[in-house]
């Protein structure tokens, strides 16, 4: 059994005991409260203030190069990959040209033709084809009045010979049309057609004439048909071409200019061309294949040059203005951050899923060989500035019933204000009342301090 001498021992320990928990938990207490205040000092400062958006990139040009030609022919050569750089003019691929530069030469034979034809009707009569008129006239008059006088043998004699040069001249005709036709000069031939009508007429004519010599019969009304046609050669001659004849030629002429003109507009088609410098990114084409209409044969698109397309919500559009700064990053490339800026704004807005929002273009500043179109972006739109302002940290702000409060540290405690903000960005805000430089701002980020009773906070 204790005795009461220890009893009396014992409480006082037990005493002393409890006397010294309280006073190691205080200074516990005190310990804890000094290292679990995160703090910070209020400064000046710059601050930004932003609107986040995010869209993917897309190259500042892209194109989708088709074939031009009627005729499917197959490729012939193709001069590029996927992820070639090309510059511009470059020829990218062609098609098999051989029908196509074919047409070309025909309709220059044809527009060749067409001229001459116009230049024969246009020309100045020759003083040889005045000469022939005239003596054509002379005998069709001597023929009026050789018709009831009969003719002499003389008189047949120059008519037969004039029937051999008439003849004689048109088989000479007809031999340089074959000479063209050998050497393929079509366009000399159909020039040479105009002459080969009036040689033909001075041919019969003179066969008439020949035959009347011969049978002595004389007709008045023959004889005066070719005074008659005479009369009408020479003034024809000395006129100049018929006003409507002339037109259907220049006609002729523009429709074969226009004929020769699609002819090299479709030689030019055989051939895809790049229109800008840029990289190949599809090839849809192989060759010795007839190219596929549906599809593009190439797609080139300009890697020098990126923009966004960014949706923002109606509550910051009002914000947005063109000119803005723009910083940008890249999911690809996280750890470099890109310039632009906003480029335009579309007036009209769009819904997605009830949430309105309005198209803006942001242009990079900035190029780099590492970024491709369709790389997803997170853009910041500097919508605000403000310098050497009061700055708080977000962390130390704290809301409550429309109210704004931020914890001073005053003698190793925490004292709550009430303050007034102004910008604020992710990071930091501005502080327009409630605090001063120099300030100590912070929170307590104890969860629970040890009781020597298991409990309390």
């Amino acid at each position: 059994m204790f005795s009461r001498r220890n009893l009396v021992i014992v409480g006082i320990v037990v005493a002393l005991a409890v006397a010294g928990g309280f006073w190691w938990q205080a200074q516990q207490a005190a310990t804890q409260n000094a290292t679990s205040i995160r703090q910070e000092m209020v400064a000046l400062g710059a601050i930004l203030s932003t609107v986040s958006a995010t869209g993917a990139l897309s190259p500042d040009s892209q194109v989708s190069l088709y074939f031009g030609a009627n005729a499917p022919s197959p490729v012939a050569k193709l001069n590029v990959a996927v992820g070639d750089e090309v510059p511009a003019g470059a020829v990218l691929a062609e098609l098999d040209t051989t029908d196509l530069e074919l047409a070309v030469r025909q309709a220059e034979q044809n527009l060749r033709a067409a001229e001459l034809r116009v230049a024969a009707l246009t020309a100045a009569p020759r003083p040889e084809d005045l000469a022939l008129a005239e003596a054509n006239l002379k005998v069709a008059n001597a023929q009026v009045y050789q018709g009831a006088q009969g003719s002499t043998a003389e008189q047949i004699e120059i008519a037969r010979l004039n029937l051999v040069l008439a003849q004689r001249a048109l088989d000479q005709l007809y031999q340089q049309m074959d000479d063209f036709i050998e050497r393929g000069d079509y366009a000399g031939k159909q020039a040479l057609e105009a002459q080969e009508k009036q040689l033909q007429e001075n041919a019969q004519i003179a066969n008439l004439r020949y035959q009347q010599a011969v049978n002595r019969r004389g007709s008045g009304g023959t004889a005066l048909g070719a005074q008659e046609q005479a009369e009408v050669a020479l003034e024809r001659l000395k006129r100049g071409p018929d006003p409507d004849e002339l037109r259907i030629a220049q006609l002729q002429v523009e429709q074969a200019q226009a004929a020769l003109e699609l002819a090299r507009n479709n030689l030019k088609d055989a051939q895809i061309i790049a229109p800008f410098a840029g990289v190949v990114a599809a090839v849809n084409i192989r060759v010795g294949e007839v190219a596929n209409a549906a599809l593009p044969a190439v797609v080139l698109v300009d890697n020098a040059a990126f923009y966004i397309e960014v949706g923002v919500d109606e509550v910051d559009i009002a914000q947005i203005a063109a000119g803005q700064l723009v910083t940008i990053t890249v999911d690809a490339l996280p750890n470099e951050v890109f310039s632009g800026v906003v480029e335009r704004i579309s007036p009209q807005s769009t819904v997605n899923a009830g949430v309105v929002s309005y198209p803006v273009r942001v242009r990079l500043q900035s190029a780099d060989e590492r970024l491709r179109g369709g790389m997803t972006s997170t853009t910041e739109i500097v919508v605000r500035e403000a310098t050497n302002v009061v700055l708080v940290p977000n962390w130390a702000i704290r809301r409550e019933a429309g109210q704004t409060f931020a914890s001073i540290l005053r003698n190793g405690q925490l004292e709550e204000v009430e303050v007034k903000l102004g910008l604020r960005n992710e990071n930091v805000s501005e502080v327009l009342s409630g605090l001063n430089v120099g300030d100590v701002v912070g929170v307590s980020t104890a969860r629970q301090q040890f009781s020597l009773f298991g409990g309390g906070n």
